[in-house]
């Protein structure tokens, strides 16, 4: 399956992005690695197999929170989609739970699986996880936020993808796609710099009037995301660009220096 495309075009030609070189300002984190910790959920006539599934790897990366010494609530956040060339649920390479206060997960693996009966005579789906967490010093602060307009839930391809953007503070924003075998840094790229934007200030995008993101896919139907993150100080991403290193990244950036949000996207042929 191609992962859907979010491009940059010049004169219709597609081009690489390529990341602007900038001085990164980082955060020291307490990162503690959690083995074989176990998730279990119930198989039922409403939750299938799959679906069981996930739901037991949640649990799993909960408690591997929690045996981290993160016991504040958990909000969790599964990238999930569904194909339907398989009709299955999968994960995107990577999936990650966050925590307002004290921690969140930079990535796991699943180590083991298996279904079978409870002890209450229930069939479940059992899940063992190895994972790592990293722990923060610092709460999110309320007081960061970014509205963002003109995303859609879904697209024909070949679509334009245009949006704006309003901070409430200062700060700088990468934006990612994330794929099933691939990932983009969508923004900065090599033809719109990096630059910082004013809180209360409307920011449209692409930056460049030369420039289109394209949204297009050669599948019937295809679901990607774009993340956005909007930091207080300068933090460019210069890893490779894979799922596991984008959200690896993202974890590791302090709360209170951090806004997140994630938009699923389907896109389908005219």
């Amino acid at each position: 399956m191609d992962v859907m495309e979010i491009l940059t075009k010049v004169q219709f030609v597609c081009i690489t992005l390529v990341v602007s070189l900038c001085t990164s300002t980082g955060f020291a984190q307490d990162e503690q690695r959690v083995e074989r910790v176990k998730g279990e959920w119930i198989i039922s006539d409403d939750i299938t197999p799959l679906q069981a599934r996930e739901k037991a790897i949640s649990q799993a990366k909960t408690e591997a929170l929690r045996q981290a010494g993160v016991s504040e609530y958990v909000s969790e956040s599964n990238l999930m989609f569904k194909t339907e060339s398989s009709n299955k649920l999968r994960d995107i390479h990577e999936s990650w739970t966050s925590i307002d206060v004290s921690g969140e997960i930079s990535q796991f693996q699943v180590v083991d699986e298996r279904k079978a009966i409870n002890e209450f005579g229930n069939l479940s789906y059992e899940v063992w996880i190895d994972a790592t967490v990293i722990r923060h010093q610092s709460s999110k602060d309320p007081g960061l936020n970014v509205d963002v307009n003109g995303i859609h839930e879904s697209y024909h391809s070949p679509d334009e993808l245009i949006f704006d953007i309003m901070p409430s503070k200062e700060g700088f924003l990468n934006i990612f796609i994330l794929g099933e075998d691939e990932s983009l840094h969508l923004y900065p790229n090599k033809f719109e710099k990096r630059e910082k934007f004013e809180g209360g200030k409307l920011y449209k995008f692409p930056r460049s009037t030369a420039l289109d993101y394209e949204v297009s896919s050669k599948d019937s139907m295809e679901v990607n995301y774009l993340v956005l993150l909007y930091t207080k100080v300068e933090i460019p991403f210069l890893e490779e660009e894979t799922p596991e290193k984008i959200l690896q990244f993202i974890a590791k950036i302090d709360p209170s220096q951090k806004w997140l949000k994630s938009y699923s996207i389907l896109i389908r042929q005219k």
